[in-house]
């Protein structure tokens, strides 16, 4: 069972995020049933061991073309995204002594409390966006290290969206003692800046697909 890659009830604008690293933002020309039919998915890799991250996508990219017949190209698109950059001074990050290879961290201790382990600021944008942000991260700030880290702040409504409603996240409360918020968190915790602009991102535009027939 450890060895088996599952995904319940996701739509095919997650699956495609996930695979690709992408926001859905980032989905171009989706039909509406992309978020509204939910699938299950029970993978097992044609590798030994459990499969890695980058595994896992390929598994996922396999399958979309396979099952769902995908087919899309990409394009450069002026976006609404959020923009990390290195705030002034030097990040305030610790360098990790790890590798593409090791292992990696990305887990909530709660929601608006982070913990990051070897992940670059790239690989951080793509995670981020896919669990925090109603628009897409992007990074601008050069940096190639992998870091550890830990965030903490407090979340507007924008973010966590998936998740409101469904009572995983509480209602706020006024609490004077509560850490700031998200914008000004990264640049007193990390030493760098998030902001909402425009710029040019990476988008798919799809080009065909069809439902997939029942087990």
């Amino acid at each position: 069972q450890g060895r088996h890659f599952n995904a319940m009830n996701f739509n095919v604008n997650d699956l495609i995020s996930f695979a690709y690293g992408l926001h859905t933002q980032q989905i171009v020309g989706a039909p509406a049933w992309f978020a509204t039919d939910l699938y299950d998915i029970d993978g097992v890799p044609d590798i030994e061991g459990l499969p890695s991250q980058k595994q896992q996508n390929l598994m996922l990219q396999k399958l979309l073309a396979d099952r769902f017949q995908l087919k899309f190209h990409h394009e450069q698109k002026q976006l609404a995204v959020y923009v990390i950059t290195v705030s002034k001074g030097a990040p305030k990050m610790t360098k990790d002594t790890g590798t593409p290879d090791d292992p990696i961290g990305f887990f909530f201790r709660g929601f608006g409390d982070l913990t990051v382990r070897n992940l670059t600021m790239a690989d951080f944008a793509i995670w981020f966006q896919g669990s925090v942000t109603d628009k897409p991260v992007v990074d601008h700030t050069g940096l190639t290290d992998r870091y550890d880290f830990t965030l903490k702040w407090t979340p507007d409504d924008s973010q966590f969206v998936q998740f409101r409603g469904s009572n995983a996240l509480p209602p706020p409360r006024y609490d004077p003692n509560a850490p700031p918020s998200l914008y000004t968190a990264v640049q007193e915790q990390l030493g760098l800046k998030f902001e909402a602009t425009k710029a040019a991102d990476d988008v798919i535009v799809i080009d065909h697909v069809e439902k997939p027939s029942p087990n």
